[in-house]
């Protein structure tokens, strides 16, 4: 009989410990995460990114921000415009036999942001991704991989970044309405 008290009260405690931190956090005013809020309904992706940008810009966009992601601008109120996407790599440095053991990886994206008014939201904004690669000179096939997956990462970055760009203009017009 003892076991079945001791069983109940360790499930008490539980309860108790979770209703506790839940009122603690709704006392400090604490609500889920929400998607950011920018006064515009549907954006439009045009210009020339790679694939991998245009999908983790979709991406990104559907996750952060509340909005659709259209596929033809002719039905976005806002166009983000991907001006340059071009990765680049430099030897940064070699063996003494002249192998090549490291690579400077950057990409640079220029963008730009406008209404179908078209009014310019953002104007032609340059980001960078820089990414230093060193590696073995026998180990030249996983570099090939090694360099794929940051340059990846890269764009994965940059996106992030130029969503944060169009969150701002939510953050920018609230104060406007203010």
């Amino acid at each position: 009989m003892s076991i079945y008290f001791k069983k109940v009260g360790e499930q008490l405690f539980r309860v108790t410990c979770m209703v506790l931190l839940v009122m603690g956090l709704s006392a400090c005013l604490y609500e889920m995460r929400q998607k950011a809020s920018i006064p515009y309904q549907v954006i439009a992706i045009t210009g020339s990114p790679s694939r991998q940008l245009l999908g983790q810009l979709q991406v990104d966009f559907l996750t952060y921000l509340d909005v659709n992601v259209a596929v033809h601008p002719v039905d976005a109120d806002l166009l983000v415009e991907i001006l340059q996407d071009a990765p680049n790599s430099q030897i940064a440095s070699s063996t003494s036999s002249g192998q090549i053991s490291g690579y400077d990886l950057n990409d640079v994206v220029v963008f730009r942001a406008f209404d179908q008014a078209g009014h310019e939201v953002i104007s032609p904004t340059e980001i960078y991704g820089v990414r230093d690669i060193n590696f073995s000179p026998h180990t030249v096939l996983s570099a090939d991989i090694q360099e794929r997956q940051m340059i990846e990462d890269i764009r994965k970055e940059l996106a992030m970044q130029i969503t944060l760009h169009l969150m701002a203009l939510g953050s920018r017009t609230s104060h406007i309405q203010q």
